[in-house]
Parts: C-alpha cells; sequence; structure tokens
C-alpha cells in the first residue's frame, strides 16, 4: 500500500497481511522521522499484545520502553488490511 491508500489505517487498531502471507494485528504510526537513508513507507508497529505495556509507557513518559515495545513495518508490503472494532 502507500501512504494514501493507507492513510484510513494510520494510527487505528488493524489486522493486516503482508505480502509473505504473514498476517499482524496492531497499530501501525507513522513516527514522522524523515531521514534520507529510511523509506517513506517504513512505519512504526505496535502488536496487539504489546499495546497496554507501550500505553503505559507512553503515559509514564518512558520513551526508551516505548522504542522497545514497538517494531518497524514496511506499509508497501501490505496487501490487505482492515479495522479492528
Amino acid at each position: 500500500m502507500t501512504p494514501i491508500e493507507f492513510s484510513s489505517f494510520h494510527n487505528y487498531h488493524i489486522r493486516f497481511r503482508m505480502k509473505d502471507g504473514t498476517e499482524l494485528s496492531g497499530v501501525v504510526v507513522n513516527t514522522l522521522d524523515v531521514k534520507p537513508q529510511r523509506s517513506a513507507t517504513l512505519y512504526a508497529f505496535i502488536s496487539t499484545n504489546q499495546m497496554i505495556d507501550w500505553k503505559q509507557a507512553e503515559k509514564d513518559h518512558d520513551s526508551q520502553k516505548m522504542k522497545d515495545l514497538q517494531g518497524e513495518v514496511d506499509i508497501g508490503n501490505i496487501i490487505w488490511a482492515e479495522r479492528i472494532k
């Protein structure tokens, strides 16, 4: 997906499938960390099983723990997504 195609899923709890068939769920966030060597489609990913701990770290202003709990996903490799209610 392109950033425009992905915009309706950004910052929402979603389920999605990657080109390699892997299915994931969680929240995908554009960190706006724009660097020349960084892909524009590389977003931060907080998996569903890490969301509670990540939100607590955010509340505690613990940016290191937040970074430790999140990974990265290239939205260019997402072929399908849906919001989780």
